[in-house]
């Protein structure tokens, strides 16, 4: 009874609400349509009647069909345009003033110490306890001030700065402070920021403890910290603390500030030093890449979850975390790991493409991974197979025909995922390709045997892909572009058998292109055929006639003649009209028939 009792006050309350938004609306819309009319010069209504007994339509009618109804509606006060609001203008200019208020008081704080101790008012030691001193104070007027969320941000932001800059000048200049107190300060510092951002939620502090954390074993240059080692431990315990705030509050900033900046530290420990422990180095890169593949697809995974379960299932598509971040994170991890093994040229390239067929496979196989981070796993991974390609085999000529096949599964996942972005990439890709293709076709001479060489079916499987390209939705500039360099393979291909050769060729391609143009109907491809004959005869005639020897000469003219000749015999016989074409062609057959023969 008590459960009916109180589904039954829900519903009361639900339909209230529903009551009260029906009533907002009809109020919303009487003010659309009298800036409407007021819009039109039409004048507004004075008289009042009695409201309709249906509610109004949510979406206004043109003006035109509302004017006879502008008569039956009750007098509303107009409401006011709808300007932009002077909170966030107000906003703004606070939000510059803090930035730029605390950046002078930290110059400011900065110079008096300097001009202090040039003077030798205070010493090394008071100079640092007022820096403490200032930091303090920043931080409890920021804490008491908390409402104010940008002024309080600000100064808790410069004193938590202050610490830092603190203890780094006690530390590197003043020399008042030794290395084992300096270097806890900072980390106490680096817990109490990550503590505040939890506290406060607050993201900034999270991020300036995550700078502050990396930055200190650079603020405090010493030997035990400079080890390989001891770094890259300390950059993973400092990525271990960023990665328990993002799997809790999931701030997009925090991981990307902890991305670049702990793979940069990480790069500092590994290169320009000798080094040992190879094995502990490489389990902390490993582990290092490991939590930012998992990290920020499982965050997102549990807030659609979460989502689902305590609301209803998100209709729209959920905001992408990180994806930024999934096709560099595997480049740097295996370009240092790379660098610290020393690998090959030869290795390197196998682990990128074993690498790369992880992803790929990874992304096409796993259904349970969020649908915006397959596209992104499935490019990932194409880039890891090219980038080994590239490494394996920079120097082979042949390396254009697999990059080809990746530009054609390119476009065939941009379709399958329905990706503007991997639609975009897909498009650059092939645009590089071209450019290295015609580079090849036009600066480097035909293998021989001609037609019978490896270069050869290497640009074959290239402008099969590219054919297969354009046959996925592309847009018409690829058929230009497909068309221009399959003319200028041809020309590379048969250069060995002397000009002639190409020549008979677009011909003979010419021809197959009208041919079917007319079977199929098609205008676009029979005025490229055109275009294409056009090409042959002004290289016919200005080409061939000169450098062609005689017997050759009167062959390919004879040949040409012949080929027209019965073009223009079957033309009518190979178009397939269409029934309004053929309809109009024999109304107009008789006609000239009669006009010839009165």
């Amino acid at each position: 009874m008590t459960d009916r009792d109180d589904l039954r006050r829900r519903l009361e309350n639900l339909e209230a609400a529903v009551a009260a938004l029906q009533r907002s609306l009809e109020i919303l819309q009487r003010a659309i349509l009298r800036e409407d009319l007021s819009s039109s010069g039409v004048p507004e209504p004075s008289g009042q009647s009695t409201p309709p007994e249906e509610p109004p339509a949510i979406v206004p009618a043109p003006a035109a069909e509302l004017q006879p109804q502008a008569s039956e509606s009750p007098s509303v006060p107009p409401l006011r345009p709808v300007r932009p609001s002077q909170a966030d203008w107000l906003q703004n200019w606070e939000l510059w003033l803090n930035r730029l208020g605390i950046v002078l008081l930290l110059l400011g704080i900065g110079f008096f110490f300097r001009y202090a101790v040039e003077l030798g008012w205070i010493t090394d030691a008071v100079l640092v306890a007022m820096g403490f001193i200032i930091g303090t104070v920043l931080m409890g007027l920021g804490w008491r001030l908390r409402r104010r969320a940008i002024f309080s941000q600000f100064l808790q932001g410069g004193g938590l700065a202050t610490y830092y800059l603190t203890i780094f000048a006690a530390y590197q200049f003043l020399t008042v402070m030794p290395w084992g107190v300096a270097f806890p300060l900072m980390v106490a510092v680096t817990l109490g920021t990550f503590f505040i951002s939890l506290r406060q939620n607050r993201a900034i502090f999270a991020v300036i403890g995550v700078v502050g954390g990396l930055a200190t074993p650079l603020l405090l240059s010493n030997t035990q910290m400079s080890r390989p080692l001891a770094l890259a431990s300390y950059t993973f315990l400092i990525l271990l603390g960023s990665w328990a705030i993002y799997a809790v509050k999931g701030w997009r900033s925090l991981l990307l500030s902890a991305f670049w900046l702990g793979w940069l530290m990480l790069t500092v420990s590994i290169t320009g030093q000798r080094l040992d422990r190879v094995v502990a180095l490489q389990a902390i890169l490993a582990l290092t890449w490991l939590g930012f593949t998992v990290l920020p697809p499982w965050y997102q995974w549990r807030d659609r979850q979460r989502a689902a379960a305590l609301y209803r299932p998100q209709e729209t598509a959920p905001q992408p975390y990180g994806q930024a971040i999934a096709l560099f994170n595997p480049l740097i991890g295996l370009g240092l790991s790379a660098s610290l093994w020393q690998w090959s040229a030869t290795r390197t390239g196998r682990v990128f493409v074993v690498f790369g067929v992880l992803y790929l496979g990874t992304s096409l196989l796993w259904r349970r991974l969020p649908q915006p981070w397959r596209w992104v796993y499935s490019l990932t991974g194409l880039v890891l197979i090219a980038l080994g390609i590239v490494v394996r085999y920079y120097s082979n000529r042949f390396i254009l025909a697999p990059l080809a096949i990746e530009g054609l599964i390119l476009h065939y996942l941009s379709q399958h995922y329905a990706s503007r972005t991997l639609r975009v990439i897909a498009h650059l890709w092939w645009g590089l390709l071209g450019l290295g293709f015609v580079g090849q076709l036009l600066f480097t001479a035909a293998d021989r045997p001609p037609l019978l060489n490896l270069a050869f079916f290497a640009h074959l499987v290239v402008l099969a892909a590219a054919a297969a390209s354009i046959r996925l939705p592309t847009r018409p500039l690829y058929w230009i572009l497909g068309y221009g360099v399959t003319m200028i393979w041809m020309q590379h291909e048969l250069a060995p058998f002397g000009t002639g050769a190409a020549t008979l060729v677009w011909g003979l391609f010419g021809v197959g292109l009208l041919i079917y143009g007319l079977r199929r109907d098609t205008s676009a491809v029979r005025t490229v055929a055109l275009i294409t004959l056009i090409i042959t005869l002004v290289r016919l005639f200005f080409v061939d006639l000169i450098n062609l020897a005689a017997v050759w000469r009167v062959l390919l003219f004879m040949g040409f003649g012949l080929i027209f000749l019965l073009l223009s015999y079957f033309f009518r016989a190979l178009w397939r009209r269409s029934p309004v074409e053929s309809s109009r062609i024999s109304e107009e057959t008789p006609t000239n028939e009669s006009e010839e023969n009165p």
